[in-house]
């Protein structure tokens, strides 16, 4: 079964298990299968799809150049690059970053 189509089929037995009303454990066992992947897929689907989150940049050449340029996720990673770098060749990591 593909994963499109697994998610699909979740999607539709955890919507059954909430109108149902019934405990997950209730369910999952009338329905034939493990109350653990109830559990599973209803956390999943609960959860916020977050995309990552990229701010557009500008390079522009500055006569007071900085001694580095660091990049900084929302996620916490940091990226610190030479200033010596081109210009082209960042904007190529930035958009692959993306």
């Amino acid at each position: 079964m593909a994963n499109l189509e697994r998610e699909s089929l979740w999607e539709e037995r955890v919507a059954q298990w909430r109108k149902s009303g019934q405990s997950q454990r209730a369910f999952a066992e009338s329905q034939g299968y493990p109350q653990r992947q109830l559990n599973y897929w209803a956390r999943r689907l609960a959860a916020p799809v977050v995309p990552p989150a990229l701010l557009p940049v500008s390079i522009a050449a500055s006569i007071d150049a900085a001694p580095a340029l660091s990049l900084r996720s929302p996620g916490g990673w940091i990226v610190t690059l030479p200033p010596a770098l081109p210009a082209g060749w960042v904007a190529a990591l930035l958009r692959e970053l993306a």
